[in-house]
């Protein structure tokens, strides 16, 4: 029991930390949710967009989108992310339920296991997913060991789990997993045949209530073709060997590859014992599957390929080695996660992430001043900034008609995939492509992320700043907000900031890597004496800080930070 406790506080400690949701979709999420409850009906159109409002889509997590909107609503938003640990622990502990007593290697081997889980710790609809996994894979587990009636839930779950998020395909693999396993039993133990028929009974009654969901076939197939029309690459779905290939640095593949040899390993010992099970097979090899599939599914080598693979190696005829990696796996669990909780991990990793349960609206700032001086419309936005802006510029009232569309936000399958290829992208890499859709749609007001790390986001930026068409009127570590040049001279609210000029002491920051990101972006745009000066600030606050002594220790060559 004291294991899979000290397991459970080594996933709280790297739990307990801010929450980037609503730098990514959750703004969009609680729009829709307040939107759906109001008009009793789940949009299906691309409706926040002034470029392709009427652009389709299926809506996969519209019951966690009013989950979410009633949660806040009812017991706010930082109790949400209280919700969101304890749902998260809750799956780990159903996971760690399924596993024997006298597993000893489940310390190391779990320690290394759940290192997949730092992967996607926001309050993100696959929050239900983790949940619904960990009951799906408890409840099949007690099923196989004893005729458990719990198994009679799956059907309910399947059900939440298809309008809630796009992978409830995962709860009929498992039980696709464990029919093929007693089907195997059957045809050599006849006794079988009775659970083998009471679960194919409970899988058909779960691909039933798969198909009840606000798309109908369309929607139980997502899953498959979700991304068939996209225009545009984001790292989640992407594999970790190809993100390796363009030097994209995550911490979390190095567990990812440890936890894949241990499931080779484990296969092999259980062939060399011939005791390896379909099921086992199976499951470790669904969860491997998954993590080598896309970044966004490495916790499933946590929830789904770890019991497998501690059955798959079994018990040890001596307790000498295991307890050996037992003593030696205590002290660095301990040592990590203190790491996390005291925030060490995040500042010497350039991690914008900080030890407390609270939500980082990093856009905040931005739209206040949008909102306050009412800058007007149509507006350019980038890929990632568009979910946040839809939650804060669109109407209390759906009657009351649109405030602020977007130009795009962040999601690649509501919009024709030559939108992206023909047109947002190029907009930004070719200034000239960027002047004929201005002509064409006459925007007013820019707002973009200067933490874009695309190629083609930061041409735009060192191209827009010095277009004398446009004036920056607002700039934080987050986001910068331009309007057209002759609106700028109308009101002194929207008085030009001179970039080149700017000082660290007209912000009020209380985190390093915030003004770390402002130096990187004045660096990028070609003001290397201002990117300086926000350089020392920043290791003001943190002198021993790798990314800001990179940054300012190294020579200022071509306008850039070499």
């Amino acid at each position: 029991m004291w294991v899979k406790i000290l397991l459970l506080f080594f996933v709280f400690s790297f739990l307990f930390r801010t929450d980037d949701s609503f730098n990514q979709d959750l703004g969009r999420h609680l729009k829709l949710g307040e939107i759906i409850l109001q008009t009793k009906n789940i949009p299906l159109t691309n409706l926040f967009s002034y470029t392709y409002p009427d652009y389709p889509f299926i809506n996969s997590h519209w019951l966690f989108e009013v989950l979410v909107y009633l949660g806040r609503q009812t017991i706010g938003l930082p109790a949400l992310l209280f919700l969101k640990v304890a749902i998260i622990l809750l799956a780990v502990w159903l996971v760690l339920k399924t596993i024997p007593k006298n597993q000893y290697l489940l310390l190391p081997v779990g320690f290394l296991f759940l290192h997949t889980l730092r992967e996607r710790p926001d309050l993100r609809p696959e929050v239900l997913s983790f949940l619904f996994t960990g009951l799906t894979v408890y409840i099949l587990s007690k099923f196989d060991q004893a005729k458990s009636k719990l198994i009679f839930f799956l059907p309910v779950i399947q059900l939440v789990w298809v309008n809630s998020h796009i992978y409830f395909m995962l709860g009929l693999f498992l039980q696709a997993i464990y029919l093929i396993h007693l089907g195997y039993q059957y045809s050599r133990l006849h006794p079988k045949g009775v659970k083998l028929k009471m679960l194919g009974i409970i899988f058909l009654l779960s691909v039933t209530a798969s198909l009840i969901n606000p798309s109908g076939l369309k929607g139980f197939l997502n899953p498959l073709t979700f991304n068939q029309n996209y225009g545009y690459t984001i790292v989640e779905n992407q594999t970790m060997f190809l993100l390796e290939s363009i030097n994209f640095r995550d911490p979390n593949f190095l567990f990812v590859k440890i936890a894949i040899a241990i499931i080779l390993l484990s296969v092999f010992v259980a062939l060399f014992k011939k005791g390896l099970t379909i099921k086992n097979l199976g499951l470790a090899g669904l969860g491997m599957a998954l993590a080598l599939m896309n970044v966004r599914s490495f916790p499933y080598l946590a929830l789904i390929s770890l019991p497998p693979v501690l059955e798959n190696f079994g018990t040890f005829r001596s307790a000498g080695l295991p307890k050996m990696l037992i003593w030696v796996t205590v002290p660095l669990l301990l040592l990590e996660s203190f790491f996390y909780l005291n925030g060490d991990y995040y500042k010497y990793t350039g991690s914008a992430t900080r030890p407390l349960l609270q939500f980082e609206e990093n856009g905040k700032g931005a739209l206040d001043f949008v909102l306050r001086n009412n800058l007007p419309q149509p507006i350019f936005n980038n890929f990632d900034i568009g979910s946040y802006i839809t939650y804060r510029g669109w109407p209390a009232s759906p009657q009351g008609g649109p405030k602020y569309r977007i130009f795009v936000d962040g999601r690649p399958g509501e919009y024709p995939k030559e939108f992206f290829q023909q047109i947002y992208i190029p907009a930004q890499y070719e200034p000239q492509k960027f002047a004929e859709l201005d002509q064409k749609f006459g925007f007013k007001t820019i707002i973009f992320s200067i933490t874009d790390q695309t190629p083609w986001g930061q041409a735009f930026l060192a191209s827009i700043v010095k277009n004398p068409q446009w004036k920056t009127v607002y700039l934080d570590h987050f986001i910068i907000v331009l309007i057209k040049s002759e609106l700028a001279l109308q009101d002194e609210a929207r008085e030009p900031i001179n970039l080149a000029k700017l000082n660290p002491a007209d912000y009020n920051l209380d985190f390093y890597l915030q003004y770390l990101r402002l130096s990187l972006f004045l660096a990028q745009v070609g003001y290397p004496e201002a990117a300086q000066k926000f350089a020392r600030a920043g290791l003001l606050l943190f002198p021993q800080s790798p990314l800001g002594n990179a940054l300012f220790g190294i020579e200022v060559r071509n306008n850039y930070f070499w």
